[in-house]
């Protein structure tokens, strides 16, 4: 065994001769070669997963598409049904999370978030956050959307199916899984405001509608700095930092705050929180990145998944400067100057400072309350088979009398 420098200054990540770790080569999942038998054991992990995912997807996507006609029947139990239908999608994304990668993860926040963060009996974590929100997090790698998304599932009462991601727009062309994200009501941007202006508007009154109940539940989830850190995304940090003449950041991407503060203006008086966590992983060596380490293939099909580090806050909307751009954009650097502080706690400490009770953290699992709940992806489909069954052979039946 041998060790390296930990990037961020944590832990040191000890390095198995004989396991691969991926190539520094962004955007790809590639490694160096590999035994035969560990080759032929990652080929079967994958033919598994791809096969679960596929029987997920094929149940999912049908559901979506029978409910599609209640948007022109009634608006308000179209969003509602899909809703419940991405409710099986976050279902999919965390029991493959927790079969094929066991994750950890380290939980912590300040004083606003202190009565809200919560372990239960059996170790599983649970969350008091607001049912409306708007989520603000550095973006470390592809898969910090997947771990801010079971925040939600863990939520009580829990909105796992009121999540509304900005995702780019080329994912929305993905056969079946990007009609069925669009189905599910996320937000695509080109990152041109024109393009984007109009259908952000668009989408954006559609989660200030009010339903009988009033407003609806609403995690808006986004990531600030547009792109996860990278070695490219660094270089163009630094270049638009020089650009803009204010300091870069270590840990993290400058921020772009147009989008941000497009978003909130729109969801303005609507909207009384903003949630802020920021996200570190341990075992990055120096000169690597979260992306390069801990790719989609080394978590899932290799099952080495990231230690996880989420530190938590809140600002209430009416403390937060909204009345011009700039005004704006200089909270949101204050704010990521603060996230490079508890950033640069943890590469030091390897952990983030709490003010939980006793100072703790939670440690804890990404992972279902009980695998009794994938009975969601079928139900439909076996009711529409059913009622299908007594249409037909009740029909016949009368037919032969």
């Amino acid at each position: 065994m041998s060790s390296r420098k930990n990037y961020n200054g944590g832990p040191t990540m000890k390095l198995d001769k004989e396991h691969t770790y991926p190539e520094v080569k962004e955007g790809f999942l590639q490694a160096t070669p590999v035994p035969e038998a560990a080759t032929s054991k990652r080929i079967g992990r994958m033919a598994l997963l791809i096969t679960y995912f596929c029987f997920g997807c094929f149940a999912i996507a049908p559901t979506q598409y029978l409910g599609a006609p209640l948007y022109v029947l009634n608006r308000d139990l179209y969003y509602r049904y899909m809703a419940w239908t991405k409710r099986q999608m976050t279902l999919l994304v965390l029991s493959m999370t927790q079969w094929w990668t066991t994750t950890k993860v380290h939980v912590s926040g300040d004083e606003s978030v202190r009565d809200q963060l919560h372990q239960l009996s059996d170790g599983r974590l649970q969350c008091g956050f607001a049912s409306r929100l708007v989520l603000i997090a550095n973006h470390q790698m592809y898969n910090d959307w997947v771990y801010l998304w079971w925040t939600a599932y863990t939520n009580q009462p829990r909105t796992h199916g009121n999540v509304f991601i900005v995702l780019k727009d080329s994912i929305k062309y993905i056969p079946i899984v990007g009609l069925g994200l669009r189905f599910a009501g996320f937000v695509f941007m080109s990152r041109k405001m024109k393009k984007d202006g109009p259908r952000l508007t668009r989408r954006l009154n559609q989660l200030t509608r009010r339903g009988p109940n009033g407003l609806a539940p609403m995690w808006l989830m986004m990531f600030p700095e547009g792109t996860n850190l990278s070695r490219n995304g660094r270089a163009k940090s630094v270049k638009w930092a020089g650009k803009q003449g204010i300091p870069d950041l270590q840990y993290q991407l400058i921020p772009r705050s147009t989008g941000t503060y497009f978003c909130l203006k729109a969801l303005e008086g609507t909207l009384d929180w903003v949630y802020d966590c920021t996200l570190a992983y341990d075992g990055v060596p120096e000169g690597q990145y979260g992306q390069d380490v801990y790719t989609l293939g080394s978590t899932y099909l290799d099952g080495h998944p990231p230690p996880i580090h989420m530190h938590w806050r809140c600002f209430q909307v009416s403390d937060i400067p909204l009345t011009t751009l700039e005004e704006f954009d200089a909270w949101l650097q204050r704010r990521w100057l603060e996230k490079e502080e508890i950033l640069a706690h943890h590469a030091k400490t390897g952990y983030f400072p709490s003010a939980l009770a006793q100072g703790r953290h939670i440690t804890t699992e990404v992972k279902l309350r009980g695998w009794w709940e994938l009975w969601q992806f079928w139900v439909v489909l076996l009711l529409v088979t059913v009622a299908f069954s007594v249409l037909v052979f009740g029909g016949k039946q009368a037919a032969e009398v």
